[in-house]
């Protein structure tokens, strides 16, 4: 399993697209490897520093809160997901599972909280379409 980071481009689409920066870590949320973690907790990432650390083919030269984004955390035998409303969509959602390899077996419960903050406010045409 993975925790970490991700943004959601074309999730608007039928084939939305995940950007992921993320750790193998083990059900308590230690990581399983060597990781420079960017947190102000020092122990996942921060969206804003990981985007300007992915090649520019990647983010387009666009800000790190363009798309929806959002997190994975692993505690105690329980993944949390943390994600803009716009991208809790099913289909989005196991993509994330998918992605962060949250159906091992290992987990005691998946919890999907939206979080509608500014804090995961993104400035994507996407969302001005929608608003």
């Amino acid at each position: 399993m993975r925790k970490g980071i991700f943004w959601c481009a074309n999730f608007d689409t039928e084939c939305p697209e995940l950007i992921t920066v993320s750790a193998a870590c083990d059900k308590n949320g230690d990581s399983k490897e060597l990781v420079r973690f960017s947190s102000k907790s020092g122990n996942n990432f921060n969206h804003r520093p990981e985007w300007e650390r992915l090649d520019r083919s990647i983010t387009a030269g666009r800000p790190f809160n363009y798309y929806p984004r959002g997190r994975v955390e692993i505690k105690n035998g329980k993944a949390t997901v943390f994600l803009n409303p716009a991208i809790n969509k099913e289909c989005i959602v196991y993509r994330i599972m998918d992605a962060f390899e949250l159906m091992t077996g290992e987990l005691n419960c998946i919890n999907i909280k939206s979080d509608g903050s500014s804090h995961y406010r993104f400035t994507c045409e996407s969302a001005e379409r929608e608003s």
